[in-house]
């Protein structure tokens, strides 16, 4: 039976590629925000935020379900690259830390 060789854990190499990740993430959300619409028509503001989109969708005609759900998936994309640029700035400061260390 082969065995794999293991590489010894490298943090910093680990970090960047988790940065790396986090660069990636953003411009796929970012590119995916390019294509939905931005902003809320006053008549379907009142849907924003619902607690229960299950149970909002009931209450939204036929025609606009479409606009709702573009709307509702933009603003989590939206909520999402805030999400990965903040974790970004975190492994950055770590990945600074780490290498200050190996000076």
């Amino acid at each position: 039976m082969a065995t794999e060789e293991t590489q010894p854990y490298d943090p910093i190499a680990s970090r960047r590629e988790e940065v790396a990740q986090y660069d990636s993430n953003i411009a796929m959300y970012q590119a995916i925000a390019a294509t939905l619409p931005t902003a809320w028509p006053k008549d379907l503001e009142e849907h924003r935020h619902p607690k229960d989109q299950q149970k909002a969708l009931r209450n939204i005609p036929a025609d606009k379900v479409q606009q709702i759900a573009e709307l509702w998936y933009a603003d989590d994309v939206a909520h999402a690259i805030k999400t990965e640029t903040l974790e970004r700035t975190k492994a950055v400061a770590i990945l600074a830390a780490l290498e200050a260390q190996q000076k």
